[in-house]
């Protein structure tokens, strides 16, 4: 095996850093081949390969078929993909180990620092085109430790203990690598969170992800992009992180699909099929719009005695004949042919049958996706529990997702709280996410209701489990219950007080919480028994 040659200049064989950020980068240089045409199929950019076009096509045509790459292109991977993360809904945190199942730090942090808007705008997207996607927690934006790192910027090995982040200073003209390595001791527990930087001169080498045509070219190519050599380290630019260490991470985080592929990347041969499909049905289409035609026989070229533009002074015998004018194209136009001459027409071809083709391939790769059709193609029937029997596999495939953003995520809230220096990041929590259900309102009521009037579930544990309610919302819910029991003013409100005094072991309510049900409307009323509360 050939020895892997560092990037770093002056770099010892047995400087650990510099072999782990040349792994790493060459490692990312090679699947930026493959991120690059994952962006162009979610976009919609992608075009037909110009092998689609026919030899020797005339120069003047170019332009139209170059249309038609363009319009040949069915954008399905963007709805593979959003599909499944669209469907993701993550819902706050909970503690393990409290009876009130209530994490007010976790999800306040998540508010400050803006996730719900980071999940739902970079990470989950990103994780479903790419395979992946990274966020870094640290300092630098103010109250929000959270910042999300697009595959383009950031790459991890495989068993999170290094990862590297790119940037390129415009003006300065530096491109930079940062390494972050997590070290351990003999028994495998972190002693030590780290980064080093390595810079160098240069005009930006990787490709830009907001330039198609540079998307293309680099495609078109081939050729994964080499970090090179003459990068040399920055001893003063890195740093440590204790926040980082507290929880035994990175402060780079990454969220992963099951294998690391994008939701649509294994399809792509067929995604290609069914564009290159559309294509040459658009191509036989635009070619029979205008009709072509021949003529059988000869013609004469000059003019004789007999023709009637001779008789009539127009021309004179001998001269060319201009067949451009004499079969002028219009709607009230006609042509004179000489005696032996016909005109030969060519007809529609009939593109029923490579229609039929695409809506099989789509069928297919619908199939074999996971995706149910009907999210493909609207033109789909069947019966309810056929449609509900087709959704099962999404359904496995986000609650398969949101298992696997369980932990970074809840990895990421916990470093943010470490490094706001809150001692909630010492507790246990975890991610809520809302149930995956395409039920109505109406069907999921009585569902609970069953579950409920059954006793096989408690109804906190059924607003928990079944209507997504964190434990925010169920501790507002106690509380809109008592404001409905006991809407009646002018009385005291000693019962009440004593109702809250009855229900806040189970509910976990907090100062604050009390607080608001001391404005609650006056009752004179006598405390129902315990029993009865809970219904």
């Amino acid at each position: 095996m050939a020895e892997l040659q560092l990037i770093i200049d002056g770099a010892s064989s047995d400087d650990d850093d510099a072999y782990v950020i040349t792994s790493l980068a060459q490692e990312w240089g090679s699947r930026l081949l493959d991120i690059a045409e994952l962006k162009l199929f979610k976009d919609g950019k992608e075009m037909v390969d110009k092998s689609s076009v026919p030899q020797g096509v005339d120069p003047n045509a170019a332009p139209v078929y170059k249309l038609m790459r363009q319009l040949g292109v069915v954008n399905l991977a963007r709805r593979i993909s959003e599909s499944v993360t669209d469907r993701q809904q993550p819902n706050g945190f909970r503690k393990v180990e409290d009876s009130s199942l209530k994490d007010t730090d976790a999800d306040q942090m998540a508010k400050q620092c803006g996730l719900p808007f980071i999940l739902r705008r970079h990470l989950l997207p990103d994780k479903g085109d790419y395979g992946c996607s990274f966020a870094i927690v640290g300092k630098g934006q103010g109250s929000r430790y959270i910042k999300a790192l697009s595959p383009w910027e950031a790459w991890m090995s495989d068993n999170d203990d290094a990862a590297i982040m790119y940037s390129h200073d415009d003006k300065q003209g530096v491109e930079t690598l940062t390494l972050f390595r997590i070290e351990r001791d003999d028994d495998g527990f972190a002693k030590r969170v780290y980064s080093r930087v390595a810079s160098r001169e240069s005009d930006r080498t990787v490709v830009d992800p907001s330039n198609d045509s540079d998307l293309s070219d680099f495609i078109n190519q081939g050729k994964a992009w080499s970090p090179g050599t003459n990068w040399k380290w920055d001893d003063g630019k890195g740093d440590e992180y204790d926040y980082a260490l507290e929880c035994e991470s990175l402060p780079i985080v990454r969220l992963s699909t099951v294998d690391g592929q994008g939701l649509f990347e294994p399809y792509l041969p067929m995604l290609k099929r069914i564009d290159r499909e559309v294509f040459d049905r658009l191509c036989i289409t635009m070619m029979q719009a205008f009709r072509q035609r021949a003529i059988k026989g000869d013609l004469p070229q000059t003019y004789t005695e007999e023709d009637p533009d001779v008789i009539n002074g127009l021309a004179e015998v001998g001269d060319p004949i201009d067949y451009s004018k004499r079969f002028a194209m219009g709607p009230a136009a006609l042509w004179q042919l000489p005696d032996g001459v016909d005109i030969w027409e060519s007809q529609t071809t009939d593109t029923s049958g490579l229609q039929n083709i695409i809506i099989s391939d789509v069928k297919q790769l619908a199939a074999v996706s996971g995706i149910p059709l009907d999210i493909l193609s609207p033109d789909v029937q069947g019966s309810a529990n056929g449609a509900e029997l087709k959704r099962e596999t999404l359904k496995f495939k986000v609650q398969t997702m949101n298992d696997l953003d369980a932990e970074p995520i809840v990895r990421m809230i916990r470093m943010a709280l470490a490094l706001d220096g809150s001692k909630a990041s010492q507790s246990e929590f975890e991610m809520v996410g809302k149930p995956m259900d395409t039920t109505s309102s109406l069907e999921q009521a009585q569902a609970c209701q069953l579950l409920y009037q059954s006793g096989l579930l408690a109804r906190r544990t059924i607003l928990t489990h079944k209507m997504g309610y964190t434990a925010q919302d169920v501790a507002e819910d106690d509380m809109n219950r008592l404001a409905d029991q006991f809407n009646v003013s002018g009385q005291s409100n000693k019962s009440t007080a004593k109702l809250v005094a009855a229900v806040e072991p189970a509910t976990g309510w907090d100062d604050e919480t009390k607080s608001a049900v001391d404005g609650l409307p006056n009752v004179d009323v006598e405390l129902v028994d315990e029993g009865e509360i809970g219904s």
